[in-house]
């Protein structure tokens, strides 16, 4: 397959809103439609997260949990969808939206970052959210935390554009090594990557300059204004929150 040069494409020059352009103590929460079309009326791209329901639907949630967001006990993995659009995210009237709801208020209007969470049996979840994507004409990219699900796109859907994310893992409970690998992002190569996401609170690595000087570098989440120049030659875009950015691709 031919390689894309993803330079100067929304990648690298649209800013992009982190789950939304939300704000939890409004009614427009994170991975809400209300989020997401305050992202649309701004003029940003956006990030928002995919899992799937106990019976199979694709819904736009971050955590494995509902307490935090929906404040009751479960996984969404464990609970089917009626018992799940009869949550609030927080305390607004705003329900948890299914990727079909996403994918028919975006409508192409601005483009979408996709994160596919991680979960077992890797195929059934990344089978539907491709037979969805296929139909859909607005232009999106996809990524995960997970280096097998990015090469599930690659071996499936070659066709759509796909990057790693990664972070240090420093608190997450795995063996050193594989935290090694995927701060490193050793799987890279094999997983055919064309762009990263990383961590804004570690991005200050050599190998993000060397990767940089490859392929586009994401930087999340910003959540300071500062943190932009701070960290400016690190990074070709970046995912944000809690603030409205200045359209930063002017200023370099």
């Amino acid at each position: 397959m031919e390689k894309r040069n993803l330079y100067g494409t929304w990648v690298t020059t649209k800013l992009i809103a982190h789950r939304g352009f939300h704000d939890n103590n409004s009614d427009a929460p994170e991975n809400s439609l209300a989020a997401f079309k305050l992202a649309i009326e701004n003029g940003y791209a956006m990030e928002m997260d995919v899992q799937m329901s106990s019976d199979g639907v694709l819904v736009v949630f971050h955590d494995d949990t509902l307490n935090r967001v929906c404040g009751v006990d479960g996984k969404i993995a464990a609970t089917p969808i009626e018992e799940l659009k009869k949550l609030h995210l927080y305390n607004s009237n705003e329900q948890i939206p299914t990727m079909e709801e996403f994918l028919n208020l975006v409508d192409g209007k601005e483009p979408i970052l996709i994160e596919v969470k991680d979960h077992a049996n890797i195929g059934e979840l990344e089978q539907k959210l491709t037979d969805m994507l296929h139909n859909y004409k607005g232009e999106f990219i996809i990524e995960s935390f997970n280096p097998f699900i990015i090469k599930w796109f690659y071996q499936n859907a070659p066709e759509f554009v796909r990057g790693q994310l990664s972070t240090d893992f420093k608190n997450e409970k795995m063996a050193w090594y594989k935290k090694f690998l995927l701060r490193h992002m050793i799987f890279n190569k094999s997983n055919h990557s064309e762009f990263i996401a990383y961590d804004v609170r570690d991005i200050k690595r050599p190998q993000i300059k060397r990767i940089k000087k490859k392929m586009p570098v994401l930087m999340w989440t910003v959540r300071k204004p500062e943190e932009i120049n701070e960290y400016r030659e690190y990074f070709d875009n970046i995912i944000f929150q809690d603030f409205k950015p200045r359209d930063f691709f002017n200023e370099k």
